[in-house]
């Protein structure tokens, strides 16, 4: 008979959700007490953080949930920082991320997202740790603009991140949810080639993943039927972008100069040759 092994992968997950779980149930004890207490609780958890252990990850995940549904808004400083610290664990900060934008404005996710956008995950083959963050604050932000609650300069540098975010986008389920609101928030998207080169680098990331090539092989081969001359290239409007893949290899300042440089020597030698030249002819 055979054995089926189960991912450890699979099994840590199971073992902190487990934790959480355990957890939640334990610090629901401190919703009568303050939050000072609450706050010198967790700040134990963060120095086995700050000593490398990520031991009762969950606990201090369930603490942090605590911590932003007893502090509100009032905690938001904490939970922005907890959701951005280096040291913070995956899973921490997703807690810390999850209640932050369950209780800001549209405004606010705006601001908030392009700061977690730039957090990456360490095992990128995973589902992102934003799973539930990015398309709440999408969700959100989408409100506001039909409430008339969002100004022009808050979307767009909004926009401006998300089109960042998909040059180097490797969550499938996530971009997806970019995807969508740049289709109806950034003019030239549908069609451009930063488009082309988020859902070819989501494809090439895992090409043995037959759900993901069924859901995403139509987005790029839509892309792929406008002809080349017809792509919009959005680093006209957005500079800061990367080079496309196709592009040719910049070169380095130092390789110009001695371009410059022979170039100049070369039409200085062909001017003292023409004008010796002229000399012996006249002499």
């Amino acid at each position: 008979m055979s054995i089926c092994r189960v991912p450890y992968r699979l099994i840590a997950y199971a073992v902190i959700f487990c934790s959480a779980v355990v957890a939640a149930s334990q610090y629901a004890d401190y919703s009568h007490r303050p939050l000072s207490e609450m706050f010198e609780v967790y700040s134990r958890f963060e120095t086995n953080f700050q000593a490398g252990s990520n031991y009762n990850v969950g606990a201090a995940a369930a603490l942090v949930a605590a911590i932003g549904k007893k502090g509100g808004r009032e905690v938001f400083p904490f939970l922005e920082e907890k959701a951005l610290a280096p040291v913070t664990p995956a899973f921490v900060r997703s807690a810390a991320a999850e209640v932050y934008v369950s209780l800001a404005t549209g405004k606010e996710c705006a601001e908030f997202l392009p700061k977690v956008l730039k957090i990456d995950d360490e095992d990128k083959t995973i589902i992102s740790w934003r799973y539930r963050v990015t398309p709440t604050c999408l969700n959100k932000v989408e409100a506001a603009i039909a409430q008339n609650e969002m100004s022009k300069e808050t979307l767009a540098r909004l926009v401006d991140a998300l089109v960042m975010y998909t040059q180097f986008a490797y969550s499938a389920s996530e971009a997806r949810h970019v995807d969508d609101f740049l289709l109806r928030h950034c003019e030239g998207y549908p069609t451009s080639w930063q488009r082309l080169t988020l859902w070819t680098n989501i494809l090439d990331a895992d090409k043995k993943n037959e759900v993901k090539r069924e859901k995403c092989l139509p987005i790029k081969q839509s892309i792929e039927a406008v002809p080349p001359r017809k792509r919009i290239d959005l680093r006209k409007r957005f500079p800061d972008l990367p080079p496309l893949q196709d592009d040719a290899p910049a070169r380095s300042p130092v390789k110009v100069a001695i371009a410059v440089v022979a170039g100049i020597v070369a039409v200085v030698a062909a001017w003292l040759v023409l004008r010796r030249r002229k000399v012996h002819e006249t002499s």
